[in-house]
């Protein structure tokens, strides 16, 4: 798929409007971006990671974070993936300073390819418009100046949308199946509505479908996951978790 077209890829200031969401890996701040001759502007999401550990007090607050906070367990996540020198290896498994810093690198550059894959096989997910490959990525905001998309768990849809919308979430999930890859943690909690479309979010926890042990479990457990959502709220296809599983392998 081409670069979208409302893509700023150069000469361009950056002008952080506010913190979008904190959670307890990352914030994410809006950023406005302009071109130069203040032609062309655009909203867009910096997904920034918190440190693994903190070195003095205020290192967060100086960093720019506003509440401290810790990566969840993410050993399962991480297989086959990670530095491959063993002075690296060695640093993960004791979980050093270093060994952190790896594993924020790792999790950030992770994110950024996963959502690049994802939207080149036309997963409906933000654009990842760049990455320093250590503590942000950058990606497309979705929604406008008023506010940003809601969450598909907030959203207040009627029941034709609620079936658009599954059947939108069916073919997303069957297509990351077929580009191999997993969400591992998909809900209604990571994904957003907007324009009338769902669009899945929040991926650096994604696993190879093929490559982890876990990877048939994890999207059996996504598949649950959703389903028990649609189902609750009456949602035709919804009620039979297996049967939307073999649809996606299928």
């Amino acid at each position: 798929m081409p670069r979208p077209d409302w893509l700023i890829a150069d000469d361009y200031v950056d002008t952080e409007l506010g913190t979008l969401k904190t959670g307890k890996e990352a914030e994410i701040r809006v950023l406005e971006r302009t071109s130069l001759d203040g032609a062309r502007r655009h909203l867009l999401a910096d997904k920034r990671y918190r440190p693994k550990t903190v070195s003095h007090k205020g290192e967060l607050e100086a960093l720019g974070f506003t509440t401290a906070a810790t990566f969840r367990n993410d050993v399962g996540y991480r297989e086959g993936r990670g530095p491959r020198d063993s002075r690296g290896r060695r640093a993960v498994a004791n979980m050093s300073r270093y060994g952190r810093q790896l594993v924020r690198a790792d999790w950030v550059g992770h994110e950024h390819d996963v959502l690049l894959a994802l939207w080149e096989a036309g997963v409906p997910v933000p654009y990842p418009v760049g990455t320093d490959r250590q503590t942000s990525v950058v990606q497309q905001y979705l929604g406008d100046d008023d506010g940003a998309a809601p969450r598909l768990a907030q959203a207040r849809l009627g029941p034709s949308q609620l079936a658009a919308a599954w059947d939108q979430l069916v073919d997303a999930v069957r297509t990351t199946t077929r580009a191999g890859w997993v969400h591992a943690d998909l809900s209604a909690y990571n994904l957003l509505w907007w324009e009338e479309q769902v669009w899945v979010i929040d991926v650096p926890q994604a696993v190879d479908l093929h490559a982890a042990t876990n990877g048939y479990e994890l999207l059996h457990r996504d598949v649950v996951n959703v389903c028990r959502w649609f189902a609750s709220r009456g949602v035709d296809g919804a009620e039979d978790p297996d049967a939307v599983l073999g649809t996606v392998l299928g």
